[in-house]
């Protein structure tokens, strides 16, 4: 789904102004893609925040989507979690070859081998698919399955 309109509204309600309760039609929409597209996984993961961003929103708004779909679709929690190493630079306006490079090595797994579980990676926005593509790297080197990446909207640039 393009990133405009009463979706970029949505979205932006959701991350910024702090209205949890969109976390349940938004991860609605999430699992009824993953039905029409006839994708599944074992495990559902949240791309998560660095401890600072976090503080500083005071929440992670693509686990509260992984939450939710865990929830609607009765996916199990994963054994371990993905963790931001390190504080990075807001990725708006800036080019892939940019936010690759901005996010590379940023991204570790803690906890068990997945051995080869598959994962639904979740994230409110895509734009270039720099960050779900960092936390995918993280979760092969910890023996993953496939990562499909997933996200409420998806920015064209």
């Amino acid at each position: 789904m393009a990133y405009e309109g009463p979706i970029e509204l949505a979205v932006h309600r959701f991350k910024y102004q702090g209205w949890r309760r969109l976390a349940e039609p938004l991860a609605l929409l999430l699992a009824e893609r993953l039905v029409v597209e006839g994708l599944s996984a074992g495990l559902v993961l949240a791309v998560p925040l660095h401890p600072s961003r976090l503080s500083q929103r005071g929440f992670n708004q693509a686990e509260l989507l992984a939450r939710e779909l865990r929830r609607r679709l009765a996916l199990r929690a994963p054994p371990g979690e993905l963790v931001r190493t390190r504080a990075t630079p807001p990725q708006v306006g800036h080019d892939r070859r940019w936010r690759l490079q901005n996010v590379q090595g940023a991204f570790v797994w803690r906890g068990e081998d997945l051995r080869g579980q598959s994962i639904l990676l979740v994230d409110d926005v895509a734009t270039t698919g720099a960050t779900l593509d960092a936390c995918a790297s993280a979760l092969r080197e910890a023996c993953s399955g496939s990562v499909i990446g997933l996200s409420v909207a998806r920015v064209t640039v």
